[in-house]
């Protein structure tokens, strides 16, 4: 019998040492010929359930920096090869793609309008990666377009994660103006307890919109068993947004 204990008690430690968060990201900044992009995906082998997307390992989003709407993107990239091919999707359906060699430096390739058939050029240059499925990496001041957005705004959560931490956090989380660029106001995590911004198995879900009209918003937290969320609201009088410290638990606790 206690050896039995024992047994379970080693594969336990084994998983807890072993376990890591889940995210692999890279972020560029760059051109679709005159137009500049912010562009981000993440490598999540095994996350499309359909059989025409097996393959498929990249999800990401990015936008046009003069328009600041940001677009979903997913696809492959052939490790073998050293390829990458993105769709862009709007309403439910590809409109576009991208095709470029791999690098963590500079990228060069060809943007595709599905529906013309045009292309153009696209270059890429690498602003930033984040790993932190290696328990040892550490890093800071991370920052990754969120998918959701509201009208008048757009966010970018900060990351950042210690050594011999797990999991990635969002520290901060940026409300940006999609009309000029400019930061509309900064969110602190720092005085939450739990982390946040690591629940969503893909990064840039992890800000969710739940009134556009009411400019209301969810970020997900680590609390509970499951995880849960904190909400953010704006408050029209002072014409600021505001976070609720106390973090809501999605499921049982």
């Amino acid at each position: 019998m206690k050896k039995a204990i024992f047994a379970i008690l080693i594969v336990i430690m084994a998983v807890t040492k072993t376990y890591a968060g889940w995210y692999e990201c890279f972020s560029y900044k760059g051109k679709i010929d005159k137009y500049p992009i912010s562009l981000s995906f993440q490598i999540k082998e095994g996350y499309f359930g359909e059989k025409k997307k097996k393959d498929f390992n990249l999800i990401g989003v990015y936008k046009y920096d003069n328009h600041n709407n940001p677009i979903r993107l997913e696809g492959v990239i052939d490790f073998k090869k050293n390829k990458i091919l993105l769709y862009e999707i709007s309403n439910e359906k590809y409109t576009a793609t991208f095709e470029f060699e791999f690098s963590k430096e500079k990228c060069v390739g060809v943007w595709t309008n599905l529906s013309t058939n045009q292309h153009l050029s696209l270059q890429l240059t690498n602003t930033s990666i984040l790993i932190d499925q290696i328990e040892e990496n550490e890093f800071k001041d991370i920052e990754i377009l969120q998918a959701s957005s509201l009208i008048e705004f757009y966010f970018i959560g900060i990351y950042s994660k210690k050594s011999n931490h797990d999991k990635a956090q969002m520290d901060k989380l940026k409300i940006i103006h999609k009309k000029d660029n400019t930061v509309f106001q900064t969110i602190d995590f720092s005085r939450i307890k739990t982390l946040t911004g690591n629940i969503r198995t893909i990064i840039f879900d992890n800000v969710e919109i739940t009134d556009n009209k009411k400019k209301e918003l969810i970020v997900w937290n680590d609390v509970g068993r499951m995880g849960g969320y904190l909400t953010i609201t704006f408050n029209a009088k002072t014409n600021k947004f505001k976070l609720d410290p106390n973090p809501i638990i999605d499921g049982p606790n």
